[in-house]
């Protein structure tokens, strides 16, 4: 993996969970349904029925896989299942997909509902992503970087333009919006995660049992500068700018935008 991937990785996880943590909502009593089309012999997959607008399962959503920021470990609380008179199932007996809001189990038990946190607004990278995703939702754009040497001796200064593009429901959702991420990211750092072992949900949605915190070696932390926020007040009907995409007016309809610089040091 990349460095560059690794900065976009390390970023996203920051506001997903140390800014965004104030949009994390709770669901509760979900009825589970059996999904046989894609289970078998050892594997029975249980769907969360989530009757919520936006679906916690959305494009750039889906259920807490930790309890809080800075934990390296699956989540203990964010998520319990039960059983058809109630009672609480222990974690061991179940794999959780949380992108797709699923319960697997090998057949030893028999979940009936499920409660648990998750995202209410989308986090995305790409466009194409924003009107699937529905608002309220996030672009994460980091759009260029250069290395450049240190004014003495050896090492280099590796700078990263970005941009958050926010789409809302109304306008006060996206003023509260605009403020959370403007303060949660001015003169603020986080930390350059190296991601030795990928991330931390794994490619079928559970949590990567391998996952490790590491910091990348020789290098500072990721720190936030030059942060300048704005609205943006498209034509309903008009074109988009031509650095954008086209995208739906009511989509644009309370949309911000927050442009920001990234540095860190490194050392080779």
């Amino acid at each position: 993996m990349k460095r560059f991937r690794k900065e976009d990785l390390s970023i996203n996880h920051f506001i997903r969970y140390n800014i965004l943590n104030e949009y994390i909502e709770t669901e509760t009593s979900v009825d589970l349904e059996y999904l046989s089309d894609i289970s078998d012999a050892t594997s029975y997959v249980y769907q969360a029925q989530s009757s919520m607008d936006p679906s916690p399962t959305g494009v750039g959503r889906g259920w807490a896989y930790i309890d809080d920021y800075g934990d390296t470990t699956e989540q203990q609380s964010s998520v319990t299942v039960y059983d058809g008179v109630g009672a609480v199932i222990s974690g061991s007996n179940y794999l959780i997909d949380y992108v797709d809001g699923r319960v697997v189990t090998s057949g030893t038990v028999t979940p009936a509902t499920v409660a648990y946190r998750y995202f209410y607004v989308s986090l995305v990278n790409e466009w194409p992503d924003v009107e699937v995703a529905g608002v309220p939702v996030v672009v994460v754009n980091l759009e260029s970087f250069k290395k450049e040497g240190f004014q003495l001796g050896g090492g280099k200064r590796v700078p990263i333009r970005g941009r958050l593009h926010i789409f809302a429901t109304d306008r006060a959702e996206r003023d509260d919006l605009v403020e959370l991420l403007y303060d949660g990211i001015n003169e603020k750092c986080c930390p350059n995660q190296n991601w030795t072992a990928g991330s931390m949900i794994d490619w079928d949605g559970t949590f990567n049992s391998d996952y490790v915190y590491e910091t990348i070696q020789y290098s500072s932390a990721l720190n936030f500068e030059n942060v300048v926020a704005r609205n943006i007040y498209p034509p309903l009907l008009g074109g988009m700018p031509r650095s954008d995409i086209s995208v739906l007016s009511d989509l644009n309809r309370y949309r911000a935008r927050i442009d920001f610089d990234v540095f860190y040091w490194r050392e080779n």
